[in-house]
């Protein structure tokens, strides 16, 4: 199955969906004895694995944003990159960029506003990707698991494994993007993909370390406080 479409309809139909007998997938247009696919409320996923699939010319009806761009199939997460999105989630970082391919579903949906008719689908050519491998390690060479490694400004990542290596899938033409390394306790560390190899942490200035020493107060005696414990046994 494609992973990426971009969907035309060339030749708009005008014919009444409203008067069109109720299908499985749609409606029946007498008018072109065809069923009509209702794509406008489907998801970017679901309208590109119906569209690979079919094996004749389908008629669809789609809302204005399903159209002219790329239709993308989110690609599995793994189970590393889950761990970071609910780390981001946990700890309320955003980055303010849209949401890649999935666009909410209109609560109203109007003749006026949707695009009905067969269906022109161009797949979009699979852009190379390399894999960047390196390891995160303390001051004192030891790996660091659980380091969250992400590309700077998105939220695509991944972490450390038990022995501090990594391994993140890159667009091939990636060359100027940056690494951001962070874990709880250690600096922040920014680099240039190509010199990720090994990524060193320092521990963090806010970092608690050493022994922990726990004092003890004591009460406060005033002269006439004390006198009066001196002569407490002579009193009646």
């Amino acid at each position: 199955m494609s992973r990426s479409l971009t969907v035309s309809v060339p030749q708009p139909c005008h014919e009444n969906w409203a008067a069109m007998t109720p299908a499985t997938q749609g409606r029946h247009c007498a008018a072109c004895a065809k069923t009509v696919v209702d794509f406008s409320r489907m998801t970017d996923a679901e309208v590109v694995a119906h569209l690979s699939q079919a094996s004749s010319k389908t008629c669809g009806r789609f809302r204005p944003e399903q159209l002219r761009r790329p239709l993308q199939v989110a690609p599995q997460a793994s189970a590393a990159n889950r761990w970071v999105a609910a780390t981001l989630a946990v700890l309320g970082v955003g980055t303010g960029l849209p949401a890649l391919a999935q666009l909410p579903r209109p609560q109203t949906l109007t003749q006026q506003t949707l695009t009905m008719g067969i269906v022109a689908a161009r797949p979009q050519p699979e852009l190379p990707f390399r894999v960047v491998q390196g390891r995160v390690a303390d001051a004192d060479g030891q790996g660091l698991p659980g380091v969250t490694v992400l590309v700077e400004g998105t939220r695509h990542g991944t972490s450390t494994r038990a022995d501090g290596t990594y391994e993140l899938n890159m667009p091939a033409e990636s060359n100027n993007a940056r690494l951001v390394f962070s874990s709880i306790g250690f600096e922040t560390v920014v680099e240039p993909i190509s010199q990720t190899g090994n990524v060193v942490l320092s521990a963090s200035c806010d970092r608690l370390t050493g022994e922990v020493v726990v004092t003890r107060s004591s009460r406060w005696y005033t002269p006439r406080g004390l006198w009066q414990r001196l002569t407490r046994p002579f009193r009646w």
